[in-house]
């Protein structure tokens, strides 16, 4: 436990030096509903049902973001470590990959749920979005996506052979996250080859469970989704530990 806390000061530390890594982590979520709630506004749509843009869109944002946190920021931030010794230092040490790879992650988590929450914020306080008719439900939901993203990022991180790689990798993944998350195009607006695409995404499966419980649906329409990131949670966690590497892939 001391070692744990010891390393997650650190890591916290050398979070708050990297500017660009922090704005995607924390600042994207916020910025990205301001700058949408300005050019879209919110004033009610026919093609959203009678609902504002940010009404219908907002629980997909927030989704968006912290799968985003999870594919990208994560295997950037480990790797980097690695790809510096850092890792190769700590190897030297009692320090188990465990206790690394659990204050890592926490890290991540604190700090992509404290953006989700600002831009939740942002979206109800500023443009009038209306309260989600079930917070617990968002709650539980967000915290079962983003563990299952940065879980998804921890995997990635064993797999990549370098931070490099990481960052080109995870920009053309963070690419097909927008574009089949549903955030950005509803999903009856899409072909119906890529609807069925879209329908095997766990981005998709993390949008739709946020909307049911932001909804207030009956709890039935969310299980499966939230079964299915369940699923790629538990299998991404085996794959980031089984294959972490201390030091770089030669």
């Amino acid at each position: 436990m001391n070692a744990y806390r010891a390393l997650l000061k650190a890591l916290w530390r050398s979070q708050r030096r990297d500017p660009v890594g922090l704005f995607f982590s924390f600042g994207f979520a916020p910025v990205l509903v301001l700058a949408l709630g300005v050019i879209f506004g919110n004033d009610p749509r026919p093609e959203f049902g009678g609902r504002g843009f940010l009404d219908a869109t907002l629980p997909a944002f927030a989704s968006l973001v912290l799968a985003m946190t999870g594919v990208l920021q994560v295997p950037v931030a480990m790797l980097t470590l690695r790809d510096t010794g850092a890792l190769r230092r700590l190897s030297l040490t009692p320090l188990r990959r465990s206790t690394f790879i659990a204050a890592s992650l926490t890290v991540h988590f604190v700090v992509g749920i404290a953006g989700m929450l600002t831009a939740l914020a942002i979206g109800i306080g500023v443009f009038g979005v209306p309260m989600p008719s079930h917070v617990p439900g968002v709650l539980a939901v967000c915290l079962i996506g983003l563990s299952t993203f940065l879980a998804v990022g921890c995997a990635l991180a064993a797999l990549y052979p370098s931070a490099t790689a990481a960052t080109g990798i995870g920009n053309v993944l963070m690419i097909l996250l927008m574009l089949t998350s549903g955030a950005f195009t509803p999903l009856a607006a899409m072909p119906s080859a890529i609807q069925q695409i879209v329908k095997y995404s766990p981005v998709r499966w993390f949008v739709e469970a946020a909307q049911h419980a932001w909804d207030g649906d009956p709890l039935a329409a969310m299980i499966m989704p939230v079964f299915l990131l369940c699923v790629v949670l538990a299998v991404a966690a085996l794959v980031g530990r089984w294959r972490f590497q201390w030091e770089p892939v030669r």
